[in-house]
């Protein structure tokens, strides 16, 4: 079976020859892999999700991933400005850099904001810039027409309409304040995003939408044990955004499934994404709080899809062993893959901790374990 035609029986709640399998993996941890594997292949697709890097068309097919990605481009005329502090600008106008092994932003353009008019005066990027599609067209048709992957399309820069505010533009602790001390400036910043994500993926849909399979996009809502708001404070100031943008997406490109990402203990607003139309959620982080795999697909596996739940934080970490990653592969499948509607991956990206001899044992005892019917 085409990995294609295996996604599409899988988010249509039908089962395939073996559930899909995605990757998702930091740099560290993808070189370490490579070098183990002696693949010397040209890193030729763009990948990762919090930065985007190159991976070999060869790793991909040796890990059976049924999967390739599409994305927006930065604006040809962008010159990132670095700082002495050695931190790098966006187009965002955020700047971030790497601390340890995480790029981390460091500066909040927003940060001493406190007028709705300077958030409505603040000069965004222009996602009409014709530079940011140099070439993606033809590699989204090339995977659509020639390779039978599925394809995922992501914009540029940081997604959503909370989480642009909170970790790239205002910066968390404040936002946070301002959702209850400022409401007024807090709608005027994600009103700000909400508008440049519709345009962006206006741009991007309009051009490439034909040839894609899902639209990637997220807001964390989520932490290891509960909420970062309120179901209600979501309800009333994000869910109305969410809704606009995920239904305009479906407008423009209807065939598309909408892959929606946020960490943590989300279980009390499932209902609500599936309400704004996300078809596949992810990561489905196993140990957060309220997040057993069994009562997930009891609740809401008639419509939704999940993606991920492989744990990172025992089984995949270095204090895992192999009994227990193939322990963990065998429980999300039994929980989650009978009747489809669900892609295994793990529960985020991938972290250096896991050895390239377990990143390797999680694919090819997934491919094995994952065929239907499940036992």
């Amino acid at each position: 079976m085409k990995p294609r035609e295996r996604f599409h029986k899988t988010v249509s709640h039908e089962e395939p020859d073996r559930v899909p399998l995605d990757l998702w993996i930091t740099p560290q941890a993808y070189e370490s892999l490579r070098d183990y594997l002696g693949i010397d292949a040209p890193e030729t697709q763009e990948w990762g999700i919090m930065s985007v890097w190159q991976i070999s068309e060869e790793m991909l097919q040796r890990l059976n991933i049924d999967f390739r990605r599409v994305y927006m481009k930065p604006a040809a005329d962008f010159k990132a400005k670095e700082y002495p502090d050695g931190s790098v600008e966006t187009e965002f106008g955020c700047r971030g850099k790497w601390i340890g092994k995480y790029w981390e932003i460091v500066h909040f353009p927003w940060a001493d904001f406190t007028e709705v008019e300077e958030v409505e005066e603040y000069e965004w990027l222009d996602p009409e810039d014709p530079s940011r599609l140099d070439g993606v067209v033809e590699w989204a048709r090339h995977l659509h027409e020639e390779a039978h992957y599925a394809v995922v399309g992501m914009v540029g820069g940081p997604w959503g309409v909370f989480e642009v505010c909170a970790h790239y533009m205002r910066g968390f602790d404040k936002f946070l304040m301002d959702l209850i001390a400022r409401p007024k400036l807090a709608e005027a910043m994600m009103n700000k995003s909400m508008e440049l994500a519709l345009d962006m993926n206006a741009v991007f849909l309009d051009a490439v939408g034909d040839y894609l399979d899902i639209v990637q996009v997220g807001d964390d809502l989520g932490h290891q044990n509960g909420l970062i708001m309120s179901p209600k404070m979501y309800r009333d100031m994000v869910k109305p955004k969410h809704k606009k943008i995920y239904s305009d997406i479906h407008r423009r490109a209807p065939h598309v499934k909408i892959l929606y990402h946020t960490c943590g203990a989300i279980e009390p607003m499932v209902e609500d994404l599936i309400d704004v139309e996300v078809d596949i959620l992810n990561p489905v982080q196993p140990l957060a709080k309220g997040m057993d795999s069994n009562k997930l697909k009891q609740k809401y596996g008639d419509r939704l899809t999940f993606h991920g739940g492989i744990d990172l934080q025992q089984a995949m970490s270095s204090a895992g062993t192999i009994t227990d990653l193939r322990d963990e592969i065998d429980t999300r499948l039994q929980a989650f893959a009978p009747g489809g509607g669900y892609i295994l991956a793990p529960a985020h990206n991938i972290q250096p901790d896991s050895t390239p001899e377990k990143i390797l044992e999680m694919y090819d005892y997934a491919a094995k374990k994952g065929r239907y019917p499940i036992r």
